[in-house]
């Protein structure tokens, strides 16, 4: 009994460190749109005209792609309580202090990293087109946390703003799993699914899969075999929503069906890779997983933006099949760039590497 419970905990270690490489490539689907591509005959990137390319581009991007961030918030909220024997005043500021490690601190590097980058490369008229919109070096302030738009200027670094107000809160949400039990988890996932929440970002969606996560971890669950009782009907039931979400876009009511899809695909994506994992067909790679951060922190601007635009306007593609290949190329090439980067880097700065990763 205690053989196989501590076999099941360590393919639950193996699956959380396998899935956040693939969850990171999920996001650079997101950020991989070609919106801001200025291309001759890129209006006809739509389901008439480009049809493989216009359901493969959402398919990735806003339907796969769209749970790997609610799933990264799950995953923090259950590890940060998951080994603790007890959430008390030491152990909350133990957690704060390791958090300024792993979250703060690679969080105002990076940000500081495309403030700068962004006010280089809109001085030099060469250069100024491939980057969106300019810096105005009086509000540096305000680009570290907010801009008009919502994130701070790093975008996608309102994840870890959204994780750092969790990771503050932690007390507040301890207390509410501790007296509201699984009722505290249905009332925040009734507020996320029907979008009554303060509009702030993505604030809403980190504070219910955070503290989702959190109610199983402080409950010490085993997230493979909680979820694993509904393997067969999460295999069954997301191909189809997934779909479903995918032929809805265009509708106002979809945002309730990805909702849904998030949902059944994070418990998808834990019986999926569990089952894999258990029947020896993956393994973790432990470079992947420590790299993931990094390829989160650089892929935009300093990647994604100059390989996206560089590549539309050399290679000009005007057919579906030519326009699906280089939505799939560039992401490759985002990832192995970036990852070539990362093992430089680690190679010759494994000290600084660490710091601007958060010790990954």
């Amino acid at each position: 009994m205690v053989n196989n419970e501590s076999s099941s905990q360590t393919i639950q270690s193996q699956v959380i460190d396998f899935m956040r490489f693939p969850m990171i490539i999920g996001v650079l689907f997101i950020h991989n749109s070609t919106s801001t591509v200025q291309i001759p005959g890129a209006e006809f990137g739509t389901e008439a005209f480009m049809p493989v390319f216009y359901y493969s581009s959402k398919l990735f991007s806003q339907v796969l792609g769209r749970i790997a961030v609610p799933l990264f918030f799950f995953m923090s909220g259950f590890l940060f309580f998951l080994n603790m024997e007890k959430f008390n005043k030491d152990s909350y500021k133990n957690k704060l202090q390791s958090r300024v490690e792993t979250l703060l601190i690679p969080y105002l590097f990076w940000n500081f990293v495309t403030i700068a980058f962004y006010f280089v490369m809109t001085s030099i008229p060469y250069t100024a087109s491939f980057v969106n919109g300019e810096v105005d070096i009086k509000h540096i302030f305000s680009y570290l946390w907010v801009t008009e738009n919502g994130p701070p200027l790093a975008y996608q670094f309102w994840f870890i703003r959204d994780l750092m107000i969790a990771v503050v809160l932690t007390p507040i949400i301890y207390l509410c799993i501790k007296y509201g039990k699984i009722y505290s988890i249905i009332i925040l996932g009734i507020l996320w699914y029907c979008g009554l929440w303060i509009k702030i970002s993505g604030l809403c969606t980190c504070l219910f899969f955070f503290t989702f996560g959190a109610y199983l971890g402080m409950n010490k669950r085993n997230l493979l075999e909680d979820f694993g009782k509904i393997q067969k009907l999460s295999f069954i039931f997301f191909p189809p929503i997934a779909i479903i979400d995918l032929l809805t876009k265009q509708y106002d009511f979809n945002i309730y069906i990805q909702k849904v899809d998030i949902i059944v695909g994070i418990i998808f994506c834990f019986n999926l890779v569990g089952w894999l994992i258990g029947k020896g067909k993956v393994r973790p790679v432990p470079f992947l997983s420590s790299a993931a951060f990094f390829v989160y922190a650089v892929h935009d601007p300093f990647f994604m933006i100059p390989i996206r635009k560089i590549s539309y306007m050399l290679l000009r593609p005007a057919t579906d099949f030519a326009c699906t290949c280089l939505y799939f190329l560039n992401v490759i090439s985002v990832a192995l760039l970036t990852l070539g980067f990362y093992y430089i880097l680690k190679l010759f700065l494994p000290k600084f590497t660490a710091i601007i990763t958060g010790g990954r």
